[in-house]
């Protein structure tokens, strides 16, 4: 999780799909390995793992920057200046 901090800010963040995608192989092999007796090396452990923890480090950027545009659209619906609220909006990285 923390190799996908220089990651993202060389790249930025990739789709929401992308990110998804990136949970399903440790997800699978999870759950092959507590229905069946299957037992997952340490190179697909890491692999999966790695993937993964970059997916979730991106979620928590989609919800930082959902969370920013639903209080910025509660702010303009109790009135204040709709100019002034996208400005901070956009320097806090909401969507």
């Amino acid at each position: 999780m923390i190799l996908c901090i220089p990651t993202l800010i060389i790249w930025g963040c990739p789709p929401f799909w992308t990110v998804l995608l990136l949970m399903v192989p440790l997800i699978v092999d999870g759950t092959i390995q507590k229905l069946t007796s299957y037992e997952s090396g340490n190179i697909r452990r890491l692999i999966t793992g790695i993937l993964f923890g970059m997916a979730l480090i991106c979620l928590f950027v989609y919800f930082h920057r959902t969370c920013v545009w639903i209080a910025g659209e509660i702010l303009k619906w109790f009135g204040s200046e709709p100019a002034a609220v996208d400005r901070v909006m956009k320097r806090l990285g909401g969507l």
